[in-house]
């Protein structure tokens, strides 16, 4: 099986495991069970990316403490995701416990962080700090951003499937208008092949995509607002890109893992996401103030 069928195929399942979380409720009929599959999902996503980034460090020979960081990043993600879930999926009952619950994991996730520190007081370790940061880091980058995409899905289904096609959009139109036209170098020293022009060609082509496909999917919001929703998606996608690329290098990989063949890691294919998600969910909260 050649290159080219091998990554068509497994970009062909990435898209079908998104989009199947997304309309998981609409397509089974059952809210509650899609709100489940879609964190389920994507909480399985973000225990991947967990994996790959403490993997990646070890190549590098970077210390990290593994449990805490995978027990830590799953609190993360469960203190933020449940609210979401509760609120819109559960009968009265239900969602009093997952409130409770919410409350619990909230104290509990700051008490992990500090646990982090506190165990390395046993640990033979020259670079205490170091350890602790690369521990905890994943919780933020990756889990945070993850559990933020519920509370997107709260608002409609169709803003979070815009925020999956505007970064895709923007990733390719990027390439195809950087190898056209790319000349000058955008950051030369995290991601060689990324230039000016592809990246406001990515932009362009992001911002029309959100103001004509936008209102299709949620028309509650203005034009205006899938413009700057578009110019959020577009900047804070390539920057996620770049970090990433960053992460990359410094642990002297190619890409982050090989789950998805031909396409690399979850982190090589959620890069974009983990960095725009906050931001646009930033605002979504301002313009509903």
């Amino acid at each position: 099986m050649n290159k080219f069928l091998i990554r068509t195929l497994s970009g062909a399942v990435y898209v079908l495991i998104v989009v199947g979380a997304i309309y998981a409720g609409r397509w089974t009929g059952n809210s509650t069970l899609g709100t489940m599959l879609f964190a389920g999902i994507f909480l399985a996503i973000g225990i991947i990316g967990i994996y790959e980034y403490v993997h990646n460090l070890e190549l590098k020979g970077v210390k990290s403490n593994k449990p805490m960081a995978f027990i830590a990043g799953i609190a993360t993600y469960l203190a933020l995701a449940v609210d979401p879930l509760a609120s819109r999926a559960f009968a009265t009952d239900t969602a009093a416990f997952l409130y409770a619950s919410v409350i619990v994991l909230s104290i509990l996730v700051p008490v992990l962080y500090l646990t982090t520190l506190i165990i390395q007081l046993w640990r033979n370790d020259n670079e205490p700090f170091t350890t602790v940061g690369h521990t905890l880091l994943p919780s933020i980058w990756i889990m945070t951003p993850l559990a933020f995409l519920n509370i997107v899905q709260g608002f409609n289904a169709g803003l979070t499937m815009m925020v999956f096609i505007l970064i895709w959009v923007n990733d390719s139109f990027a390439y195809i208008t950087g190898m056209l036209l790319g000349k000058h170098k955008m950051w030369e020293r995290h991601s060689p092949n990324k230039t000016w022009e592809g990246t406001i060609g990515g932009a362009l082509f992001c911002i029309a995509a959100a103001v004509f496909a936008g209102p299709c999917f949620v028309p509650d919001i203005m034009i205006g607002g899938w413009a700057v929703i578009g110019l959020i998606c577009s900047a804070a996608g390539t920057l996620g890109d770049l970090v990433e690329s960053m992460f990359k290098r410094y642990c002297g990989v190619k890409d982050s893992g090989n789950i998805m063949p031909g396409h690399g890691g979850v982190l090589d294919r959620f890069d974009s996401i983990l960095m725009a998600v906050p931001f646009v969910l930033l605002f979504l909260g301002i313009i509903n103030l």
